[in-house]
């Protein structure tokens, strides 16, 4: 195998032992935080938190957050969630540990039109621009058929039987 073939076939096995170290670390990292991303679809939270940025939350008690906080919330219609912050939390004295929040965009002039009714809720930790709308496109098949196939090929490439050289066996 040539010098150069060599090279590229070493740091592909390094980029994707580096990739899959840092996904199982995210997954655990989530598991053991309770965290979660969320994608921005909309600019409702500009300029904070814009079209295509994402944010890790973590899931705590309703009783937690106050205004200034930014959550995320199940609506109840069975819609996506939302994502504002509070402007205004009062405890809600018909549920344990209940709370109404009145919640905001950031780009937005009012509040939304009704309080939310929760006990837990996902407070937003931080956020990135630009990041949510790169985690979409590599979600797309085409993406994820590329991927699969440059995992496929890198499996082949390494695993493919070696000649001898002059030298003696070749040594990984």
């Amino acid at each position: 195998m040539g010098r150069a073939l060599r090279t590229v076939r070493e740091l592909g096995l390094t980029l994707a032992a580096v990739a899959g170290v840092a996904c199982l670390a995210l997954l655990l990292l989530g598991e053991v935080t309770g965290s979660t991303l969320v994608v921005f679809r909309t600019g409702s939270m500009a300029p904070t938190m814009p079209t295509g940025a994402v944010a890790v939350v973590q899931d705590v008690a309703a009783a937690d957050v106050g205004p200034g906080d930014v959550v995320t919330v199940q609506r109840g219609d069975g819609s996506l969630p939302i994502t504002h912050r509070v402007v205004r939390a009062t405890p809600d004295p018909s549920v344990a540990g209940g709370v109404q929040l009145v919640l905001r965009g950031d780009a937005n002039a009012s509040d939304d039109p009704a309080p939310y009714a929760v006990t837990r809720v996902g407070r937003v930790l931080w956020s990135a621009p630009a990041v949510g709308a790169w985690l979409e496109r590599v979600r797309t098949p085409p993406v994820m058929g590329a991927l699969t196939l440059a995992a496929a090929a890198l499996v082949v490439v390494t695993s493919w039987p070696r000649r001898e050289d002059a030298r003696g066996p070749v040594r990984a």
